[in-house]
């Protein structure tokens, strides 16, 4: 009885630790809308500012017996993301892409996509890459796009890999590398991307034998410094560093960074 009584003392105890916003929350995440409400709803979440977000969803969505109110859903990310919440910075970002509530202003949106990356941000790291691609109608910068969607290569996106090998594929931003563009389709192609697949096919179609081999090297090199499969054993070091003369010089500093790589 004593240990059963002091257990669930434990337990009371966890739970009260909580906040009323973290309570808040996790409805939310569990589907209980109207729970969310009532602890989001509350003065001790009315300064935090994960609890603005997560009521700017419910007005944006209509959840919890909320009626829609896009603007009221504005605000409130505006506010939150102000204090750093990097998840409001990117609801924001989608209204104003969007114009969902709001005018369109495709600039504001980059504005807050950029704020979101350089958080570190994966998700808007790409988003800011197709930003800078001109996707939006601002005017390009194909180079910035390139370093945005490279950092987030690095981390592991698939999508950002993609991109890069249509950034090699058509001189955008660097200078025209199908070497680099297969190499970039195929890392794209084993993290998942399906979309990549139509690039890889057909440059493994017209591309020369040795030119597909020096695609696969570069790709398998860059999965190796970046962590992405294994290190090769000590034996096959050598063969190893019988190629590491040829990489590019940007490629053997910055494992993500093949921008600028100029390719016959």
């Amino acid at each position: 009885m004593a240990l059963t009584g002091l257990a669930a003392s434990a337990g009371a105890v966890s739970l009260f630790e909580k906040t009323q916003a973290d309570q808040g929350i996790s409805a939310f995440k569990s589907g209980d809308y109207k729970y969310a409400r009532t602890w989001l709803s509350t003065k001790a979440a009315a300064d935090d500012p994960r609890a603005w977000y997560y009521l700017g969803r419910m007005y944006q969505e209509g959840l919890g017996g909320f009626d829609v109110d896009l603007l009221r859903a504005e605000k409130l990310y505006h506010q939150s993301a102000e204090k750093g919440e990097v998840e409001a910075m990117l609801a924001l970002a989608d209204l104003y892409s969007r114009g969902g509530g709001v005018k369109p202003n495709f600039g504001v949106a980059r504005i807050w996509h950029e704020k979101a990356a350089r958080a570190g941000n994966v998700e808007a790291m790409v988003l800011l890459g197709k930003d800078f691609t001109g996707v939006n109608g601002l005017p390009p910068n194909y180079e910035q796009a390139r370093i945005w969607f490279e950092q987030a290569a690095s981390a592991g996106n698939n999508e950002a890999m993609r991109a890069l090998g249509d950034l090699y594929r058509s001189g955008q931003g660097v200078e025209v590398s199908m070497v680099d563009a297969l190499m970039w389709y195929r890392l794209a192609v084993r993290a998942g991307n399906k979309d990549a697949e139509t690039g890889n096919n057909l440059l493994s179609r017209i591309l020369p034998a040795d030119k597909q081999t020096e695609a696969e090297r570069r790709a398998l090199e860059w999965e190796v410094l970046t962590g992405r499969v294994p290190t090769p054993k000590p034996e096959q070091t050598v063969d190893s560093k019988k190629t590491s003369d040829t990489r590019p010089a940007d490629i053997k500093k910055v494992p993500a960074s093949a921008g600028a790589v100029s390719q016959n």
